[in-house]
């Protein structure tokens, strides 16, 4: 096989542009020159990478595949030549960590308190929506995805990690005296919800069908919807590990009962094929971290 770096460097350029003429640009060689490249990549692995049939274009499966593999590759061969010119002292990969957004603070403290200073991999963490975060891992866009539970990331060519579980419990801002500004039993309960698209407010639809729940704010924000909760401006469901200072502190009340809660777990999922080593460092250690046996 023989594959040159610059036809890996077009095809990540690709993807992340999904278009040829603008890729083609951002390279700067000609449309016809840049689209022959692909195409010699294409042959060289022995499977279409690219699906042209789209407008933008889309990488096929087995190109979602081999973008984890090139971007390891290309990383690879920069810090092979950063060691041999001993311009830096660590391996120099950046662990790409895409993240839904009420899981990125949690995730990210969890790995700076397991590795030192000194060992501490240079991350760079995206929060999304958790529908986006998936998407990213799919699309090779990161290397380790932090998300809810995801049946289709659950099997190959994906591998995953249960980092924890939680539920999602409804909450209300306190009055003056102590004692819930909102019940969840009121003729009509007003609702700070999340979008009905992402993965929460799917969680949430056979309670909404249950209560007599009026949306007054929307958002995909865990953070934001915890704020207005606390100011009073409605009911919330929020993950119950992410608001125990709110609650021991009484800026938050629980309300309702266990059949208005909904249980959530949520994973670290990753391709099957190698990362460069400092993102199979980043797994390891969430495998410690959630007492998977490495041995």
């Amino acid at each position: 096989m023989n594959i040159e770096s610059k036809w890996l460097e077009d095809f990540l350029v690709l993807s992340a542009t999904r278009n040829f003429s603008v890729a083609a640009t951002n390279r700067n060689i000609t449309q016809p020159a840049f689209s022959r490249r692909i195409r010699m990549l294409e042959q060289a692995v022995g499977a279409e990478l690219i699906d042209r049939s789209q407008t933008p274009i889309a990488l096929t499966a087995s190109g979602r595949i081999f973008r984890v593999t090139a971007r390891t590759l290309i990383t690879q061969i920069a810090d092979s030549i950063g060691e041999i010119s001993a311009l830096n002292y660590t391996d120099g990969s950046i662990v790409r960590i895409a993240s839904a957004h009420s899981l990125v603070f949690r995730s990210t403290e969890m790995l700076q308190h397991h590795f030192s200073e000194e060992e501490m991999p240079l991350l760079c963490v995206d929060a999304m929506n958790v529908d986006e975060a998936v998407e990213a891992l799919q699309q090779g866009g990161c290397d380790i995805l932090l998300a809810f539970d995801n049946e289709h990331l659950k099997l190959p060519p994906f591998e995953h990690i249960q980092m924890g579980t939680g539920s999602l419990i409804p909450v209300s801002g306190a009055k003056s005296d102590g004692s819930p500004r909102f019940s969840i039993e009121e003729d009509t309960v007003p609702w700070l919800a999340y979008s009905p698209s992402l993965y929460m407010g799917r969680q949430l639809e056979p309670v909404r069908q249950q209560l007599a729940l009026m949306p007054v704010f929307i958002s995909s924000m865990v953070d934001l919807l915890k704020k207005q909760a606390i100011d009073g401006n409605g009911v919330a469901w929020l993950p119950d590990f992410l608001i125990t200072h709110e609650l021991n502190t009484g800026e938050l009340i629980e309300i309702g009962d266990e059949s208005h809660q909904r249980n959530v777990s949520y994973f670290a999922y990753r391709y099957q094929s190698r990362l460069h080593p400092s993102g199979e460092k980043v797994w390891s250690a969430l495998k410690n971290i959630a007492g998977v046996d490495t041995r």
